[in-house]
């Protein structure tokens, strides 16, 4: 495909520098002048004293802006400005599905043989041009029991293309935009070879790049029609073809994820409505919707330390936690496959009673679906907290990256994993309770110590 010219969503011409957009963050809440400083600065590609540092990639500021400037996509400009210049942290490897030892990859030594059933299935069916497809994603992959097994998918044609990086939705939250303009190139050469024309994804974030990302931001359009998974639940629960036989009577706390802030009220009230329908009664955490905050996942974009990431994201994590354990609520709903993951290892090493739900999973409990809950959950979470404990190991023999390729080749397929024996060991000796208690009190000491370094 032949080089196309990629946009800034950044609008300068209507930024008045006013300062309000990291005024009014509820991560950075700069005085005034300071943040009219930071924007000034950022503009001119000067130094930036905290929002390159500091930022957690909620979006936000968009809806913070007077002038809908997007400033947020001026600060994922000057992160693409920092990748040029100092590659991708080591650590991120893992997130990579070209790159060795990712962790889809890595994940496979755990996953049962159920899992590896339906994950095989998702990857391999080539798309008919009739068919309705449901993309899976990167994230859904790694909790594959979500939505594997249920009647849900018998409206779908279920994908599972891990080089599809959900669209580069990860990547552009952190600044990689010739990443993510590559990606989207790969992706429209699938969906014309496909020639399906509904395209329905699990992840809003995904609904969101596609829609909007690629046209207006890397020149790529679609001729394919993009849904939101979450209104056909909505409208398929109202007009009866999915069926709620049970209404859960449960008290939730609703998480709203960073990309949702990119549509507003469509993203927030759907899943609100959905949950409403299935019988759970919400309560509000201090900081909602336009003011959400991050699950932990965005702190890695404003890395300065490699040896910080991981823990900075995990405090990121645990300040969300604490909100949602004040309102009371017995559950924590995601509707972001994204977040689950990042949110279920926090749970367990900050040791949180609170339960936490994906969408998906309250809608089968409502339609009488069993779900091993929360044993898959627990076990997956210890699995992924061994995972990124590994990654963070390797990392310190591996130096700063370029991400090179976007399709993986064959020998990097999931199912064709090392032996790692290193990382099954690991695993062994923290699937015991005690050990449990103690890593998770070890990696809370780090984190403090690490914190007081800063």
């Amino acid at each position: 495909m032949s080089k196309i010219q990629r946009s800034s969503g950044f609008r300068r011409d209507l930024c008045n520098m006013c300062g309000e957009c990291f005024h009014l963050c509820p991560v950075l809440k700069l005085p005034i002048e300071e943040a009219r400083k930071e924007i000034i600065n950022l503009i001119e590609g000067k130094d930036s004293k905290y929002v390159l540092w500091k930022c957690n990639t909620c979006f936000s500021c968009n809806l913070y802006c007077p002038q809908n400037a997007n400033p947020y996509q001026l600060i994922l400009e000057r992160w693409n400005d920092l990748y040029k210049k100092r590659g991708a942290p080591s650590i991120g490897r893992f997130l990579c599905p070209t790159e060795q030892n990712n962790m889809w990859q890595l994940l496979n030594v755990f996953l049962s043989n159920q899992e590896r059933k339906w994950i095989y299935k998702w990857m391999n069916y080539l798309p008919k041009p009739n068919d309705k497809i449901l993309l899976i994603g990167n994230y859904t992959h790694l909790f594959p029991f979500i939505i594997g097994g249920s009647k849900l998918l018998e409206f779908f044609k279920p994908i599972d293309r891990l080089d599809q990086w959900e669209g580069g939705a990860y990547f552009y939250q952190g600044g990689y935009l010739e990443v993510v303009q590559r990606i989207a190139q790969k992706c429209k050469r699938d969906f014309d070879q496909w020639g399906t024309k509904k395209v329905f994804a699990m992840l809003d974030a995904v609904e969101h790049i596609f829609k909007e990302v690629h046209p207006k931001e890397m020149g790529v359009n679609y001729s394919n029609k993009f849904c939101n998974f979450n209104q056909w639940l909505l409208d398929n629960i109202l007009s009866g073809k999915v069926k709620v036989e049970n209404q859960l009577n449960l008290k939730v706390t609703v998480h709203d994820n960073c990309y949702s802030k990119t549509s507003g009220a469509e993203y927030w009230e759907i899943p609100r409505e959905l949950l409403r329908k299935c019988g759970c009664h919400i309560i509000e955490m201090k900081h909602n919707r336009g003011d959400s905050l991050c699950c932990g996942f965005g702190q890695a974009a404003s890395w300065k330390k490699e040896i910080t990431i991981i823990f900075d994201i995990i405090s990121d994590g645990i300040r969300k936690f604490r909100e949602a354990e004040e309102t009371g609520a017995k559950a924590l709903i995601s509707y972001c496959g994204g977040c689950i993951y990042l949110l279920w290892a926090t749970r367990e090493l900050l040791r949180s009673k609170i339960d936490i739900f994906h969408i998906v999973e309250i809608v089968r409990m409502a339609m009488g679906e069993k779900l091993n809950y929360p044993e898959d959950h627990i076990e997956r979470a210890w699995d992924i907290i061994v995972i990124m404990t590994y990654s963070l190991l390797l990392s310190f023999f591996n130096k700063n990256f370029y991400i090179n390729e976007i399709t993986y080749d064959k020998h990097l397929s999931t199912f064709r994993p090392k032996k790692y024996r290193l990382l099954k060991i690991i695993r062994y000796i923290i699937n015991f309770p005690l050990m449990k208690y103690f890593f998770a009190k070890g990696f809370h000491l780090l984190r403090k110590i690490l914190k007081s370094k800063k």
